[in-house]
């Protein structure tokens, strides 16, 4: 299996190099590593969990020093959506960079006019903010993949028909768009969360990718690694849970 999401040191709360995951997939026979840290921005927003702004180049600087073999390593980073950003992802980015991917995620939501982390969602409201500013990023056409986009489980415990509503928003969205949506190994990795049935995964959330099953919609894999042992944990998890529902699988985001 390949593996598409990766995290280094620069991000501030994960551990490894470039090299370092590239010695980790090779000894895991993968044939491509996609390297994804998190996207740092140009007004240093979310600093505290992104490399600064001023690594961006130095970042770069360590995929050409890396020494790949019989590995392909693509160069890519795990972005934030807010339309004030378009202009950076696409022209310097995809452009002037020449990253091979962006990987498009929410881990923020605007609620009463403040970004909020996705543990503090909690309401309708909450999750029909989630749904609408990852639509958006869906639709910008500006990314390879969407990662977790069941990471509202992080927040809201309940599958109710508050979650459910989300999850069809963000599913047909999906669909219409053709983007692949990605089954994240991390959340199998986290301490569990409990809620009135008793305890699940903060993400892959069981009722969303059953309900995806009704959907023309297409599925990737991905560790999101943040260290470089795990680059290949929980792979076969996530695809036992695509094989589950019948889910279709890609392990090659290149066009």
């Amino acid at each position: 299996m390949n593996n598409f999401h990766t995290h280094t040191w620069r991000c501030k709360h994960a551990s490894g190099t470039v090299q370092d995951y590239v010695e980790a997939a090779k000894k895991n026979d993968m044939k491509i590593l996609g390297m994804s840290d998190h996207t740092p921005l140009p007004d240093n927003r979310w600093s505290h969990v992104r490399m600064d702004f001023s690594e961006l180049d130095a970042y770069e600087e360590e995929f050409k020093k890396v020494e790949t073999d019989d590995i392909t390593i693509l160069k890519g980073l795990e972005c934030e959506w807010d339309p004030i950003y378009q202009g950076f992802y696409r022209d310097n980015l995809l452009g002037e960079r020449n990253f091979d991917f962006l990987i498009g995620a929410v881990h923020y939501i605007k609620i009463d006019n403040e970004w909020s982390y996705l543990g503090e969602i909690r309401t309708a409201k909450d999750l029909s903010q989630y749904a609408k500013i990852l639509i958006e990023t869906m639709r910008t056409g500006l990314f390879s993949f969407i990662a977790h986009p069941d990471g509202f489980g992080a927040g809201y415990l309940e599958w109710d028909s508050n979650a459910e509503a989300c999850a069809i928003d963000i599913l047909t969205a999906a669909e219409e768009l053709s983007i692949p949506l990605e089954i994240n190994g991390y959340g199998l990795r986290k301490p569990k969360i409990l809620n009135l049935k008793g305890s699940r995964n903060v993400y892959p959330l069981l009722d969303f990718w059953e309900l995806a099953s009704k959907f023309d919609i297409t599925a990737i894999c991905n560790s999101d690694a943040h260290r470089p042992e795990d680059v290949d944990a929980s792979l076969k998890e996530c695809r036992a849970i695509a094989d589950r529902f019948n889910i279709k699988v890609i392990d090659d985001i290149r066009k």
